[in-house]
């Protein structure tokens, strides 16, 4: 008896650490999917992971696992219903009868993007007609539309008109340019809708505002202060930015008074084997380059890029690219205070001309205007 007794008690310990260490290998894989670190904090995906199909369009808008704005992303998604997005797909098709479904797909699917911009940036231009076309088209359908402002971020997602003939701030592009790197893996496709991405320096204003203004007022002025408020994970994302900024704006600052050269961390590691997996890779690159003058910002973002990433993020070309009037489109969502001005790259047909505003800091808006 105390034979067999002994025998199931070493089974049982065997079963146990089989158990355990099955346990153990799935919660390390998992963390691993999700981009977290032990300690829970968001890392960059390492290497070697398998790139997103450039055929079709990312899951959760292609924010990475772990990522602030992951479960923003999500909830975005979740509040655009198949119904709605057919009923919008028939009427831009009834303007556009050629147009294919791949490139129906990555309208929609970029328009959502900056939606998601929207829910956290206090105000965010518009620099795609074609993206802007399908915005116009959703804005038909008033109630469903409010639904889905309202269960994303709160409240109403604004469209403001820009003046015809209005000029572009190149500032704008390139805040519009970082922010966008830093919430997304940027695509192919991605170029092709807003044109090419780092072409344009940061203002130096803007990166001592990132690194020297007291959060509370950074906040209030470039982010959506309501959004925020009623959804911790767009607060998380608002969170992420400054404190990303303000670390970037740092270094670029203390690279610039000791007049070293920008260094890749990220290629120096060897982590570079797919630029499209990775999100705010060359966001260091951005606010080194914009410490010096233009023709040294045109020289060392092209220094800083693979060939690879040169190719999604538009091909080459010089600071000052697609830069001027907003194109063939006239609405903005625009921020109480700002003049809405944007400036587009060579992608699309020349800017969408409108712009999404947070109703001077307080929402996701608060009307509609076209």
């Amino acid at each position: 008896m105390d034979g067999a007794f002994g025998s199931l008690l070493v089974v049982a310990i065997i079963i146990g650490i089989v158990v355990m260490f099955i346990q153990r290998s799935n919660r390390q894989q998992r963390e691993g999917r999700s981009g977290r670190s032990s300690t829970g904090s968001y890392r960059k995906p390492s290497a070697g992971r398998p790139a997103a199909s450039s055929s079709q369009p990312p899951a959760a808008l292609g924010v990475p696992q772990g990522h602030p704005a992951r479960q923003a992303a999500e909830r975005l998604e979740y509040a655009l219903t198949a119904d709605f997005e057919a009923r919008v797909k028939d009427r831009v098709l009834k303007n556009e009868p050629g147009m294919g479904e791949r490139d129906w797909q990555w309208r929609w699917f970029e328009l959502k993007r900056y939606f998601l911009m929207c829910g956290v940036l206090r105000n965010v231009p518009m620099y795609s007609a074609k993206v802007d076309d399908v915005w116009h088209e959703m804005l038909m359908f008033t109630w469903e539309y409010e639904q889905f402002c309202k269960n994303f971020c709160s409240s109403f997602i604004h469209h403001a008109p820009h003046a015809p003939g209005a000029k572009a701030d190149p500032a704008d592009r390139a805040w519009f340019d970082w922010v966008y790197g830093e919430l997304f893996t940027i695509l192919p496709a991605s170029a092709k809708l807003w044109g090419a991405f780092y072409r344009t320096p940061l203002a130096r204003e803007r990166i001592e505002e990132l690194e020297l203004a007291l959060e509370q007022e950074l906040f209030a002025r470039r982010f959506n202060t309501k959004a925020a408020e009623a959804y911790p994970d767009l607060n998380s994302t608002a969170a992420y930015l400054i404190e990303r900024g303000r670390r970037l704006a740092s270094d670029a600052r203390n690279g610039a008074e000791k007049g070293t050269s920008y260094e890749d961390p990220y290629r120096n590691n060897g982590m570079l084997n797919d630029p499209m997996i990775m999100t705010g890779v060359l966001s260091g690159a951005l606010f080194f380059s914009s410490m010096g003058s233009a023709d040294d910002f045109d020289r060392q973002m092209e220094e800083a890029q693979t060939e690879a990433q040169r190719q999604v993020n538009g091909g080459s070309g010089g600071s000052a690219s697609g830069c001027g009037s907003y194109g063939d489109s006239d609405s903005d969502h625009d921020s109480g205070g700002n003049d809405g001005s944007s400036c587009s790259g060579s992608g699309d047909s020349g800017g969408g001309g409108s712009s999404c505003s947070s109703g001077g800091g307080g929402g996701c808006g608060g009307g509609c205007s076209s």
